[in-house]
């Protein structure tokens, strides 16, 4: 089994939750900055702080996606995760928290 690589996320409101989920992944993500070096199929697990005093979620996924440094259009460079299949899976607690943000026209990192 290969080594689990920590992140952390902090996010300060419903909105930037919004700008780093990836609702388009069959079990849901998260976009992390970071300017570490992951490859496709690594094993991550995200620490998210949570806005409004929230308590953190503990989040295990698989890199799908990654934002080098120095990306066209200074996009902000980072990794997907895409959620682990499990039943207590985090995507209904973020889409539950992001009523009626999931299909705003505001930019996030992703598409």
């Amino acid at each position: 089994m290969s080594e689990v690589k920590p992140l952390t996320l902090v996010l300060k409101d419903k909105q930037s939750l919004n700008a780093h989920y990836m609702p388009f992944l069959k079990r849901g993500g998260l976009f992390v900055p970071t300017s570490r070096t992951f490859r496709p199929g690594d094993l991550v697990h995200v620490t998210v702080q949570m806005p409004e005093d929230e308590p953190p979620l503990e989040i295990t996924g698989t890199m799908v996606w990654h934002t080098p440094v120095g990306a066209q259009g200074r996009k902000l460079p980072g990794v997907g995760v895409h959620f682990v299949e499990d039943e207590d899976s985090p995507r209904r607690y973020i889409e539950g928290l992001l009523a009626g943000l999931l299909n705003s026209d505001k930019p996030t990192h992703t598409i």
